[in-house]
């Protein structure tokens, strides 16, 4: 995808996220919430502390079995440029966490298109979720997400009858047989994890999450997991290095600030 704003663009892009986040943490701080910065927040936190010069999203997980009332306070909390976009707010909203969406800007994606199906399209901050869990129930989880995702883009017009069903009875029954073995598990020797709900559904042990650290980011901090290399070696392999110049995409393709 050739790139349409230039480095100066994504930098005044990062300057409003970087605003968002830190009412974010705020927030979440005051209410005593875990959240951590992950994916290419927190490589760039590691490898640049601070953005990744051509990144232009921010990343949280809200760490917290009750995420729904969490983001309640957010949206209640947050600064009146900050919408919360979630299944109370979109009514075409199909994905399992919620956006902090700024309503002072206005961002097209063309590398992903299901970001342009929503009502606001303002740069974003994902607010993904994590729950504890049990290591032999990841996948029940995993299987469960992936279930409610087909079914809220069904419910939302975005897959027919046919094209539901042809995927969805495979998981059911691969989540019958998975659910059978984990509750068949000796509680006492299986692992505390934290369950992720993202982009990337893959677990972490808690002991490499707990307890959280701060991360230098930008002029400011932001909370981070213990065991950053591991999450970071998952996701990109040897992530200290830079990726080839053909490879350094931003999410959007333009930004236009009111």
């Amino acid at each position: 995808m050739k790139q349409v704003y230039s480095l100066e663009d994504i930098r005044r892009v990062q300057l409003r996220l970087l605003e968002m986040a830190v009412a974010i943490r705020d927030v979440l701080e005051n209410h005593d919430v875990p959240h951590m910065i992950t994916y290419g927040t927190l490589l760039g936190a590691v490898r640049h502390k601070g953005f990744i010069p051509w990144d232009d999203d921010f990343d949280f997980y809200i760490i917290s079995e009750e995420y729904d009332d969490v983001i309640e306070y957010l949206r209640k909390e947050l600064p009146a440029n900050i919408f919360i976009e979630d299944g109370k707010s979109e009514p075409l909203y199909f994905h399992g966490w919620a956006h902090a969406k700024d309503i002072g800007t206005e961002a097209d994606c063309e590398l992903f298109p299901q970001d342009n199906l929503y009502a606001h399209h303002g740069v974003c901050v994902d607010l993904y979720r994590a729950f504890s869990i049990k290591k032999s129930f990841d996948k029940v989880n995993r299987l469960k997400a992936h279930l409610e995702y087909l079914q809220r883009k069904f419910t939302k017009g975005f897959l027919t009858q046919e094209e539901y069903e042809k995927r969805k009875n495979p998981l059911e029954i691969e989540l019958e047989q998975e659910n059978r073995k984990a509750l068949s598990v000796n509680t006492l020797e299986d692992d505390d994890m934290i369950g992720f709900i993202s982009v990337f559904d893959d677990s972490m042990l808690a002991e490499d999450i707990f307890p959280l650290c701060k991360y230098d980011f930008e002029d400011t901090y932001f909370w981070g997991p213990k065991n950053a290399d591991i999450l970071l070696k998952r996701c990109y392999g040897d992530y200290m290095q830079l990726p080839p110049a053909e490879k350094r995409m931003p999410h959007y393709s333009k930004v236009i600030f009111k």
